[in-house]
């Protein structure tokens, strides 16, 4: 008979869904980690002495990916509101459990409730030769990421707050009761197949709906300023209005604006500002949630505009982006005084792709340490760079610079020659 100490009851809930039936639970992180073994081979059946098998050749489940669980990892350690809300799905041997579920049916408000009763002496998932545990056939890497925490937070006894909160971190999970080795398989499949990758320009766009202060929530301010800019001002006598670079040129969540030209999308903007801010987006995500003047530290040669969001600058990098790019437009020009920058007065070309402005971004990183030894963001200070590459040819009866990363590449690499070594190219 089995110890009441050493059954885990989960209260569930039955789902049927056309021919499947399965249970409906949630279960906490420390007590999945005692059930389950992250692992790509499924047990399969019982021999005649109640031993498991396995599907040591045909392997359902991935190995688990260390980047994602480092990511998941991060994430969980780093973010307080961080959460799971989508289900794993987990395959109960028979064997483990200590009642028969629709045994166990109560009535509770009109639903039908079920207990789940896991019999923990029966779990043993420390054999190598035949091993008994609940199977994950997908969530793995979920679940193998706030393992490695709870395990390093145990170990290394430094946040006992931190360790309790995801110990007590629960799990959505759907119980199947013995699936068969090709129901998992079809089912890890149709989840992992296809998955639509959400568009980066929503993913920044919703950070504007967002209260805290963060940089991703700048860059996308700065670039819905740069995009709905039409004409910059003179700020003082002498000096000319100038046509804004990018009036209506960014891509806004991906959807091209009617009668006007959109090349840039608003996600590569944001993610080329963000790589101005912190050394990795990786990096980005996790100082999201951090105060801006944690940010005074930690950059690189890259980040040129860390510190300005670190002291709450950010007008300074706006103005920075905005100069440049006049600069561009203004220096950039046919024998007729045409832009090869605007569309339509002069013929297709680099300048007016994406290749184009990944590359003279590259060439900003090469000009600002002069522009923070001489305290100058001016249009007249870029340009005085920019001119020495005037004359770069850009258009001819074969492409110069081909709209690929290698065509972006070497327009970064030409014009670096022309403004930093003088070079003829």
């Amino acid at each position: 008979m089995n110890s009441m100490n050493n059954i885990l009851p989960i209260l569930c809930q039955e789902v049927k869904q056309n021919s499947v039936e399965f249970f409906l639970g949630k279960i906490k992180a420390s007590e999945l980690i005692e059930l389950v073994s992250v692992t790509s081979r499924a047990i399969t059946g019982f021999n005649e002495d109640g031993k498991p098998l396995y599907n040591n050749e045909n392997y359902i489940q991935r190995e688990p990916n260390t980047t994602r669980v480092n990511s998941i990892k991060d994430y969980l350690l780093t973010d307080e509101d961080a959460c799971f809300p989508n289900n794993i799905l987990i395959s109960i041997p028979a064997i483990l459990l200590a009642e028969e579920p629709k045994n166990s049916k109560v009535d509770f408000l009109g639903d039908e409730l079920y207990t789940l009763k896991i019999d923990k002496n029966q779990i043993d998932t420390s054999s190598k030769e035949t091993p008994l545990y609940l199977q994950i056939f997908d969530g793995q890497h979920r679940f193998r990421g706030i393992q490695v925490d709870i395990e390093e937070l145990r170990q290394n006894k430094g946040n006992p707050e931190r360790l309790l909160q995801l110990e007590n971190f629960e799990f959505i999970v759907s119980f199947f009761i013995e699936a068969e080795i090709e129901f998992q398989a079809m089912l890890f499949s149709i989840i992992n197949r296809t998955p639509v990758k959400v568009s980066q320009d929503l993913v920044f766009d919703l950070f504007g709906l967002t209260t805290k202060d963060s940089p991703q929530k700048t860059a996308l301010a700065i670039v819905l300023q740069l995009n709905g800019l039409k004409e910059k001002k003179a700020a003082k006598e002498g000096e000319i209005d100038r046509i804004a670079p990018f009036f209506r040129r960014i891509r806004l969540l991906a959807q091209k604006e009617k009668g006007f030209d959109s090349p840039i999308s608003q996600g590569i903007f944001i993610r080329k500002i963000l790589s101005l801010i912190s050394p990795t987006l990786r990096k980005a995500d996790e100082e999201r949630l951090y105060e801006r003047e944690r940010l005074e530290t930690g950059g690189n040669d890259r980040t040129i505009f860390r510190q300005w969001y670190a002291t709450n600058k950010d007008n300074n990098i706006y103005k920075t982006l905005l100069n440049f790019f006049i600069a561009v437009r203004e220096t950039f020009v046919d024998e007729n005084g045409n832009s090869y920058w605007d569309f339509g007065v002069t013929p297709d070309n680099a300048l007016q792709r994406t290749i184009g402005f990944t590359a003279l971004i590259e060439i900003l990183i090469l000009i600002f340490p002069d522009c923070m030894n001489e305290k100058n963001i001016s249009i007249d200070f870029f340009k005085k760079y920019l001119q020495k590459a005037k004359n770069i040819k850009l258009v001819g009866d074969e492409r110069p610079y081909p709209f690929t990363s290698i065509g972006g590449k070497n327009l970064k690499n030409d014009l670096e020659k022309l403004i930093f070594d003088n070079v003829i190219v």
